[in-house]
């Protein structure tokens, strides 16, 4: 007897056209998911805003507080804890300064902890594509040009901040050695918004976990109420006990300093700047402030020379800027971060100097 069907299995198989449906529903849920939820999502920033330190790297926040930042402020101020705050609160931070000088919120604070200037390239790179027509400070800390290692260019592997963005094939970093996988995750996220939004849940309701480890290691939670739907407010505290360098216990370190010529932190700064003229912004250097107490007399006279060869190339290159006057010994907390009293006195500075004046001038007038 001849069957009447044809066996198989219970599997569902889609018709080309059904197919193309699903891919259309697929695209359009990973398009406009996070779009969507930046409407759901409570973000109001406040007078003195910095992204919560533990968001640092939450690169999808970094992105809406750019956006958000260039419709509100005509200067943006860029760089890593120095001018995020590491000793200091919110009311302390060197934005905040500038600020009551400019009687008024013009400048806002970008800084994220631990961005060195190659991940600097990238955060801008990659997910400050808003950053135009603004007004830019750049600080640059030549603490990542201190060794081989801070610099990124030395040849043993090693932990460092921020690793998803710096470059993931072109060039190779010998200090970091993903797997080809995790590369290639990394460039996803970049390119792709759902993948960075999907890496910001991760960050700010589920412990920097995915859900099904965040599951195991929450059995009883429910995680749709661990979604509040509510971005961290940042901690109005510093995030290190503020103290000088000499209660700290520090000694005088004898730093190697790296030549320009071979620093790839100083090429990626040269290649940051060029991608946000690239895209209309004025940009305003800031190299230093960095503690010369802590340095050896022979470290001192290496760092110098780097920093005048920092300064010629900015200067070559018609980049306005300003190398920062020495703080008072008792201003710094350790090798490059300011106390409250140095912050003040480097915006009191920066003020001074009728070129910084009449460069905030401009850039306020232009965003009017």
């Amino acid at each position: 007897m001849r069957r009447s069907f044809i066996f198989s299995s219970n599997s569902i198989r889609l018709s080309w056209k059904s197919w193309i449906v699903v891919i259309a529903i697929l695209t359009g849920i990973v398009y406009l998911l996070p779009k969507f939820w930046q409407g759901l999502e409570r973000f109001n920033p406040s007078t003195d805003y910095r992204l919560p330190y533990s968001l640092s790297s939450d690169y999808w926040m970094f992105t809406r507080w750019s956006k958000y930042a260039c419709s509100e402020y005509p200067i943006l101020i860029i760089g890593d804890s120095v001018v995020w705050g590491q000793y200091v609160t919110m009311e302390q931070t060197l934005s905040h300064y500038l600020n009551e000088r400019a009687g008024g919120n013009i400048f806002a604070n970008m800084g994220v902890d631990g961005i060195h200037q190659a991940a600097m390239l990238g955060l801008v790179k990659y997910y400050g594509k808003a950053i135009s027509n603004r007004g830019v400070i750049l600080h640059l800390n030549p603490l990542w040009m201190s060794s081989r290692k801070h610099d990124l260019s030395g040849e043993e592997e090693f932990r460092f901040n921020h690793p998803r963005l710096v470059p993931q094939f072109i060039p190779k970093l010998a200090c970091y050695r993903p797997s080809l996988s995790q590369r290639a995750g990394v460039v996803a996220e970049r390119n792709i918004s759902f993948f960075s939004w999907v890496s910001h849940v991760r960050t700010n309701y589920f412990e920097n976990m995915d859900l099904q480890n965040w599951t195991i290691q929450n059995p009883y939670r429910n995680p749709l109420e661990a979604i509040t739907l509510e971005v961290p407010i940042p901690e109005n505290r510093p995030k290190s006990k503020p103290v000088t360098w000499a209660e700290r216990g520090m000694i005088k370190q004898d730093f190697p300093w790296v030549q320009v010529v071979e620093s790839f932190q100083w090429n990626s700064f040269k290649k940051l700047i060029e991608i946000l003229k690239a895209t209309d912004n004025e940009v305003f250097v800031i190299l230093g402030p960095f503690n010369p107490y802590v340095l050896t007399e022979e470290s001192l006279s290496r760092y110098n020379d780097v920093k005048s060869k920092m300064e010629e190339w900015l200067e070559g290159e018609g980049v306005s800027y300003r190398s920062l006057s020495d703080l008072p010994s008792e201003y710094y907390a350790d090798a490059s971060h300011p106390l409250k009293e140095g912050y003040a006195k480097i915006a009191e500075e920066l003020f001074e100097i009728e070129s910084f004046r009449k460069w905030i001038r401009k850039e306020t007038a232009a965003w009017k």
